[in-house]
C-alpha cells in the first residue's frame, strides 16, 4: 500500500510538472451554499450555439454585449464584427498627456453573407466568428498577434470596401492597375494596394482570381471559395516576410502551463492552417521571456502596446522565474520599527469588519489578514489568534449564504455573483455581471488562506465554500463544468481584465493591477494552506506573469519604451483598455489615486512589482502633485 501510495503521489507531481492542472473541484456550487439564480441579462444571440460555462471576461468580449460591432485588438489590427461586414484598420495613434488612443475606422470593411454572425468556436486566447447564409460562409478567426486579417469563405463573390481612395493595384507580377469604372485584373494569387492615407496593404488568395477594380472596393470577377488574407506593410523587407510566409496562418492556440521548481513555462501552440513556417506578432513582454523562436526582425509594427516583432514558429516556450516567498516579506521587518508595529497591531487586534458588499467586505477583512501574518512574523501569537477569530466570525456568513448580500450562482453563465449585484448591474461595482470578480473574490481567499494557516480545520470545514471563490476567477480545468477557465487572465496579454458584460467603445479594460496580483497571491497562499501543490504553482504562475505585465504596460519609468513621449512623465497608467491608456481612475483624477490604485494593498508581492529605481522617478511625481493631506 505504501508503494502505491508513493507511486500516485509521484505521478500527481510528473502532472502537474507537465502542465495537465486538474480542477479544484467538480462539486456543484448549488450544493456549497451558493444558491441557484438565473440571470436577466440572458446570452445574446451572438454566443451563438454556445452553452455555460460562457468566458465573460474575455479580450473579444464586445462581441456579445450590446450591439455586439464595439472594437477589438488583435495587435496590429483594429477590428469590428458588424452585421454585414467585417471591419479593419491599421491603427495610428493619438498621444496627449491625459491619455493614449488607437484610432479605429473602416479603412477596410470585407462584406458578409446576408446572414447573423455567431461565434463558432473559441480557445484559451483566440474566437472564431461565422456569417452563415445556406450555401454561401464567411468565417473569421480573430487571434491576437496575427499578421494577417484572416476570411475563409464559401462560394461567394468577396467584396471588400474601402473609405479611403485606392491608388493603385499590382498583381504577383508586378502589373499595376488604376482602380476605377471595374476594370478586370488578370488571374493572381497576390495584389498589392496604395492608399491615399499612406497605408499599402497586401492582400494574399490561396488560389488564383481576378479582381474588378473601383476607387471604392474590389470584387472577385467568380465565387470564391478559399482563404484571403489582409496584411499591411510598411516597407519592402516587412512585404518580402509576408510573402515568405502567407501560405501559413493561425486559427487559434491553445495555452499549456509547465512548472519545474522555480520556473515557469507557458507554451502557445499555434492551430496552424496551411503550410510553411507560421509567422506570429510578440508583444514585448513576450520579446523578453521567448525561447528558441526565429525572430522575423522585419515584421514590426508600433502598437498601443508598444512594438510588436515577428516571430517564425508554430509554437512558443516563454520562461519566467516564479515567486519564492509565501506569507512573509522578503526583506522581513526594519528592527528600527519594531516596537512601533508592535504597538499598531495591539490597537488594531480588536477591529470588525462590517462592510455588506463584497468588494468593501474583502479589503477591510484583507487589510486583517495582513495584519495577522505580520503578528505571525512577529511571534505575536496571541494578537494573530486575536485577529483570526474576527475574521472568521466576519466571513462564515459569506461562506454560508447568510449574509444579506448573499453570494449566489448563476446559472446562466456559471459563475459567483452577489444578491444586489445580479438585481443591478450598477451594484456591487458591477458583480453580477462579471465586474472585477478576481479583486472581489480575491479578498476572500486571501482572508481564508490566512485564517486557514492558523485553523487548519477551518478550510476542512468550508472547503467547497472557499473553493467557489477561487474557481470563479482561477479555474484551470475544462473538467470543471460550472466555471469558464481563467475568467480574468488575458495569456497573450499576461495581465487581467476586469470588465464583465458591458459594451465598451475601447474594449476591456482593467484599472488595479496591484489587486489583480493579490487575487493571484491569494490563490498561491491557498494552495499553500490547503496543501494543494497544483493550486499554489498555479498561482505563483498567474502571480508571476501579472507582475510582469503590471511592469511593463501600467509603469511607465524613463527606460520604458511602450507609450509615446508625451505620456511618460505620468510614470502610471490608471486604466488600461483594449486600444487606450488613461491617467485617470474611474473614480477620479487625483494623481494620488491614479498611483495609488496600483499599489494598494501592500503584501510580499509589492516589493516584486515595485521597483525601487521605479519608485524614486514615481515619488518624484507623486511629491510635486500632491500634498499631504491626499494620503491621508
Amino acid at each position: 500500500m505504501t508503494q502505491y501510495l508513493a507511486l500516485i503521489a509521484v505521478l500527481f507531481l510528473a502532472l502537474a510538472a507537465e502542465g495537465r492542472f486538474g480542477p479544484f473541484s467538480t462539486t456543484d456550487p448549488t450544493k456549497a451554499h451558493r444558491r441557484p439564480v438565473d440571470h436577466p441579462l440572458g446570452p445574446s444571440r451572438y454566443w451563438g450555439n454556445m452553452q455555460r460555462p460562457y468566458p465573460t471576461n474575455s479580450w473579444w468580449g464586445n462581441l456579445v454585449v450590446g450591439t455586439g460591432e464595439q472594437t477589438l485588438n488583435t495587435f496590429p489590427y483594429i477590428i469590428k464584427a458588424k452585421s454585414r461586414a467585417v471591419c479593419f484598420n491599421r491603427p495610428g495613434f493619438t498621444a496627449t498627456r491625459e491619455y493614449v488612443i488607437s484610432h479605429s475606422l473602416d479603412e477596410w470593411c470585407i462584406e458578409t453573407p446576408n446572414a447573423e454572425r455567431r461565434i463558432t468556436s473559441h480557445d484559451d486566447m483566440s474566437v472564431t466568428v461565422t456569417y452563415p447564409a445556406g450555401g454561401e460562409e464567411m468565417t473569421f478567426p480573430f487571434v491576437p498577434g496575427s499578421p494577417f486579417v484572416v476570411a475563409e469563405t464559401k462560394n461567394m463573390k468577396v467584396k471588400v470596401r474601402t473609405i479611403m481612395a485606392l491608388l493603385k493595384v499590382r498583381d504577383e507580377r508586378g502589373k499595376e492597375y488604376k482602380p476605377e469604372n471595374g476594370v478586370v485584373t488578370e488571374p493572381s494569387d497576390k495584389y498589392t494596394m496604395e492608399m491615399n492615407n499612406g497605408h499599402t496593404w497586401v492582400a494574399y488568395f490561396d488560389r488564383k482570381v481576378s479582381l474588378r477594380l473601383y476607387l471604392g472596393y474590389i470584387v472577385t470577377v467568380d465565387n470564391f471559395s478559399g482563404v484571403l488574407k489582409f496584411a499591411v506593410y510598411e516597407s519592402y523587407g516587412m512585404l518580402r516576410e509576408l510573402d515568405k510566409h502567407r501560405n501559413a496562418y493561425s486559427a487559434g492556440c491553445d495555452v499549456d502551463y509547465r512548472i519545474n521548481g522555480d520556473r515557469g513555462s507557458i507554451q502557445y501552440s499555434w492551430k496552424k492552417r496551411g503550410s510553411g513556417d507560421l509567422l506570429m506578432l510578440s508583444l514585448p513582454h513576450h520579446q523578453k521571456h521567448l525561447k528558441n523562436v526565429r525572430r522575423v526582425p522585419a515584421v514590426n509594427y508600433r502598437t498601443i502596446r508598444g512594438n510588436v516583432i515577428g516571430m517564425a514558429a508554430d509554437s512558443w516556450v516563454l520562461e519566467l522565474e516564479l515567486p519564492t516567498y509565501t506569507w512573509d516579506s522578503p526583506t522581513g521587518v526594519d528592527g528600527r520599527r519594531l516596537e512601533r508595529i508592535k504597538e499598531a497591531l495591539r490597537a488594531d487586534a480588536d477591529s470588525q469588519v462590517t462592510q455588506g458588499d463584497p468588494y468593501f467586505f474583502g479589503v477591510a477583512i484583507g487589510r486583517l489578514a495582513r495584519l495577522a501574518l505580520i503578528a505571525d512574523q512577529l511571534n505575536e501569537g496571541a494578537i494573530a489568534m486575536k485577529i483570526r477569530n474576527n475574521m472568521e466570525s466576519a466571513i462564515v456568513p459569506w461562506l454560508m449564504g447568510s449574509n444579506p448580500d448573499a453570494l449566489l450562482y448563476d446559472k446562466t453563465y456559471g459563475g459567483i455573483v452577489s444578491t444586489k449585484g445580479i438585481r443591478n448591474p450598477g451594484e456591487d461595482f458591477g458583480n453580477g455581471y462579471y465586474n472585477d470578480h478576481h479583486f472581489h473574490y480575491g479578498y476572500h481567499v486571501y482572508a481564508c488562506a490566512v485564517i486557514g494557516k492558523g485553523n487548519p480545520a477551518f478550510l476542512s470545514r468550508y472547503r467547497e465554500e472557499i473553493l467557489t471563490y477561487a474557481r470563479d476567477y482561477a479555474n484551470p480545468s475544462k473538467d470543471d463544468k460550472y466555471f469558464p477557465t481563467f475568467r480574468n487572465k488575458d495569456w497573450f496579454g499576461w495581465h487581467s481584465w476586469a470588465a464583465g458584460l458591458f459594451e465598451f467603445g475601447d474594449g476591456k479594460n482593467q484599472e488595479s493591477t496591484s489587486e489583480a496580483i493579490m487575487s493571484y497571491y491569494g490563490l498561491m497562499l491557498l494552495g499553500e494552506a490547503m496543501h494543494n501543490r497544483q493550486m499554489k504553482d498555479l498561482g505563483r504562475l498567474l502571480l508571476a506573469t501579472e507582475i510582469v505585465a503590471t511592469k511593463t504596460y501600467w509603469h511607465v519609468p524613463s527606460w520604458s519604451r511602450i507609450y509615446p513621449d508625451v505620456y511618460k512623465p505620468n510614470k502610471m497608467v490608471g486604466v488600461l483598455w483594449g486600444n487606450k491608456v488613461d491617467y485617470t481612475t474611474f473614480f477620479g483624477r487625483n494623481p494620488i489615486f491614479i498611483h495609488g490604485i496600483q499599489m494598494l494593498p501592500f503584501l510580499p508581492p509589492t516589493e516584486q512589482s515595485l521597483d525601487k529605481e521605479f519608485i524614486k522617478e514615481e515619488y518624484e511625481l507623486i511629491k510635486g502633485e500632491t500634498s499631504p493631506a491626499d494620503w491621508m
